[in-house]
């Protein structure tokens, strides 16, 4: 059964609903899961430097909406073990932790691949740490487990930069606007937050048992 999930590792409901699909893909008992993650970026290659990611979000959406954003999102993280640290935290282009996630899929498998988009998840969100910083993302790539060399001779070099590119258009092409989104073969397309289990349990048990025909 394959399981396609677009996410940003800025979208802090990615964070959330990557939690809420997991407990619901584990309590499924699901072993023929293939879980295939695609890059997407929000805000594209912005912002060049690192901004404050309050004031980001500020100049995004007005004071009012980004108060507003960062309260509903604080509120609800501590339903999943996640203490969003949003007002020191810094908005920052993610294309480096995106190729290091596509590079970890692809040599490592995606569960090792998951362990580390949980760290860089929980850099960005909860240690305030700048995920454009190569030492800070290669300190990740070591707690997950994965080859530091590897992945510090893949930042020094343009690998990965024309595949995550192509996926990111991919996304657009297909009409993807929002994230986290969740595509179960032979079930639906679950967009948005999720912070109810359920929703992916009724939808990974009603799904049919054959895989989907591989994405081109």
């Amino acid at each position: 059964m394959r399981i396609d999930i677009w996410s940003d590792v800025s979208c802090p409901w990615c964070y959330i609903t990557k939690r809420t699909f997991e407990m619901a893909l584990s309590a499924s008992g699901r072993g023929d899961a293939h879980v295939v993650l695609h890059p997407f970026q929000i805000d594209g290659e912005r912002p060049a430097e690192p901004v404050p990611m309050l004031d980001w979000l500020a100049g995004k959406y007005g004071p009012e909406r980004a108060a507003s954003m960062d309260k509903e999102v604080s509120a609800a993280g501590p339903r999943h073990g996640i203490a969003f640290r949003n007002a020191t935290g810094f908005a920052v282009n993610t294309l480096d932790a995106q190729r290091l996630l596509w590079w970890a899929g692809r040599t490592r498998g995606r569960q090792s691949q998951s362990r580390l988009e949980e760290l860089l998840f929980a850099a960005y969100f909860t240690q305030s740490a700048d995920l454009s910083d190569h030492e800070v993302l290669l300190t990740r790539v070591e707690r997950a487990g994965l080859d530091r060399g590897g992945a510090a001779r893949l930042l020094a070099s343009d690998e990965a930069v024309a595949e995550v590119r192509a996926e990111l258009r991919r996304a657009r092409d297909l009409g993807i606007t929002v994230v986290p989104r969740v595509e179960i073969a032979g079930g639906p397309v679950i967009e948005g937050p999720q912070e109810d289990p359920e929703v992916f349990l009724r939808a990974l048990t009603a799904s049919a048992e054959a895989p989907s025909e591989p994405r081109r």
